[in-house]
């Protein structure tokens, strides 16, 4: 049976706070069950690029352009798998964008160690998966109440549950948002990692 392929993009150049240089090499060694390719090509986004691969992953930082949005959701839409980290194709989404992720991005207080808990959904990519510590940026969301998805993680914050992951079909793919991964101590965190490759097995179709 040929190799899983996935492609992880991201910015290597100009980019601000979230560069891919770092968490490339921590993908590559929690994807190991896929080819990895790295890419800051946006271009990759666009469906006849992406239906080579079974998963991307969007670590991205840029907003997207109508040809690369809809790149992504004929991908999605069409059985592919997409797994967004922290700002993914979140925090600068266009609302097609956000509605495929299942939820846009509102604000950020400052960083803080961050307790994540799983919701009990009984979803399998939780399956062995327990609470962890990291010291992060509490994202807080808007879900989109048309997305029929199911809650992973949530963390307290200001006397407030928050979400900060959840998965779901859409079309004939499938969608993993994990919040976790604003610096490149968050992708070292054996818990989290695990979680990162479940939620990317299950984004493909593997389990």
């Amino acid at each position: 049976m040929d190799s899983r392929k996935a492609i992880v993009i991201g910015n290597y150049t100009n980019v601000a706070w979230h560069p891919l240089d770092g968490p490339d090499k921590e993908l590559r060694e929690i994807l190991s069950d896929f080819e990895v390719e790295c890419t800051e090509d946006y271009d990759r986004f666009r469906y006849d690029s992406l239906s080579r691969y079974d998963l991307c992953v969007g670590y991205t930082e840029n907003r997207l352009t109508d040809e690369q949005v809809a790149g992504l959701m004929t991908y999605v839409l069409n059985g592919g798998g997409l797994l967004a980290i922290h700002t993914g194709i979140v925090v600068e989404a266009r609302f097609e964008a956000a509605h495929l992720a299942g939820g846009r991005f509102r604000f950020h207080p400052e960083q803080k160690v961050l307790t994540y808990t799983p919701t009990g959904s009984g979803h399998i990519i939780m399956e062995g998966i327990e609470s962890f510590d990291i010291m992060e940026e509490p994202y807080q969301f808007d879900l989109d109440n048309l997305i029929e998805t199911t809650l992973l993680l949530e963390y307290e914050s200001e006397g407030k549950k928050w979400p900060a992951a959840w998965a779901h079909n859409y079309g004939l793919g499938r969608v993993v948002y994990l919040s976790p991964g604003h610096q490149l101590a968050s992708f070292t965190i054996p818990m989290y990692r695990n979680l990162i490759r479940r939620g990317a097995l299950w984004a493909a179709g593997m389990i």
